[in-house]
C-alpha cells in the first residue's frame, strides 16, 4: 500500500516543488557508490498529512540513516516525546528525475532518541524491509562505510536533495559546533537536504560521519555520529 501510494502519484506530487535548473549547489556527477546509496526519503506528515521528502543514505546491510526530524513532526510547543510519527515512509535510493535505480523500500522499524530535538540527537536509523525477493537493500545498492569516532578538521562532502530532481554536492573544511555535538561545513543546501550525509575521504565512496540537520546564512550543520549513533546502528543491524 505504501509503495502504491508513492508510485501512484505521491512522488510526482512532491516533485512538483523540485528545482530542475538554478540549483543551489552543483549536481553530483562523480558516480561511485554515493550515486546509488544516497536517495530521497518520502513521508506523510503526522501533523496535517501533507507530503514531503528528506535525504537518507544506506549505511548497513539493512540500515538507512537520516535526521530524526525527517520521521517525526513536532506539534507546536509540545515536548519532543509528544511529536507525531510521520507515516508512509518510503526510501528511493539513487533518485533522479522521478525514478530510483531499484525502485523504493519501506521501513520496518525506526530507532531514535526520545529527546531528538536536543543538539547531537537529531538522527534516526531506519531498519528497512527487504525487497519482494527477500534480499536486503544493500544487496541492491551497496552501503556507505560509517564512522562513529571521526573528528572535524578535514574536508567533508555533503550530499542532499534540497527539493531538487537530482542529488547535489558541496564541500568544505569542517569544525565543531554546539559543544562538539554538531559538525559545521561552510556550504549551504536548504530544506529537503535534511538527513543528507557528510562524508570524509573520497566523495564517491567516502565514510559517513554526520547527517545534516539544518543551516544558517553561512554554513550547514550535521549531527556528529558518536556512541549513541553506534548503539542505534548495532540494534538496527543485529536486532
Amino acid at each position: 500500500m505504501i509503495e502504491a501510494h508513492w508510485a501512484g502519484g505521491g512522488m510526482a506530487e512532491v516533485a512538483r516543488q523540485d528545482a530542475k535548473d538554478d540549483l543551489v549547489q552543483p549536481a553530483w556527477t562523480g558516480g561511485g557508490s554515493i550515486a546509488s546509496t544516497v536517495g530521497r526519503l518520502y513521508a506523510s506528515s503526522g501533523v496535517g498529512g501533507g507530503s514531503g521528502a528528506c535525504t537518507a543514505t544506506v549505511v548497513g546491510i539493512r540500515t538507512v540513516i537520516t535526521a530524526a526530524h525527517c520521521v517525526r513532526t513536532p506539534a507546536g510547543e509540545a515536548p519532543a516525546q509528544a511529536a507525531a510519527w510521520d507515516q508512509n515512509l518510503f526510501f528511493v535510493p539513487g533518485y533522479e528525475d522521478g525514478l530510483g535505480l531499484h525502485g523504493g523500500f519501506t521501513v520496518r522499524r525506526v530507532r531514535m532518541a526520545e529527546d531528538w530535538q536536543t543538539d547531537g540527537r537529531d538522527l534516526a536509523m531506519l531498519e528497512m524491509n527487504p525487497g519482494a525477493d527477500g534480499r536486503n537493500i544493500s544487496d541492491f545498492v551497496g552501503a556507505q562505510p560509517i564512522s562513529f569516532t571521526a573528528k572535524p578538521g578535514g574536508s567533508a562532502h555533503f550530499f542532499g536533495y534540497p527539493y531538487t530532481d537530482r542529488v547535489l554536492h558541496c564541500s568544505g573544511v569542517t569544525t565543531w559546533a554546539a559543544g562538539e555535538t554538531l559538525v559545521r561545513v561552510p556550504c549551504l543546501m536548504g530544506v529537503g537536504a535534511s538527513g543528507g550525509p557528510y562524508l570524509s575521504g573520497d566523495p564517491a565512496k567516502g565514510t559517513v560521519v554526520a547527517v545534516n540537520v539544518g543551516g544558517d546564512a553561512d554554513a550547514s550543520y550535521g549531527t556528529a555520529l558518536g556512541a549513541f549513533a553506534q548503539d542505534l546502528y548495532r540494534q538496527s543491524e543485529h536486532g
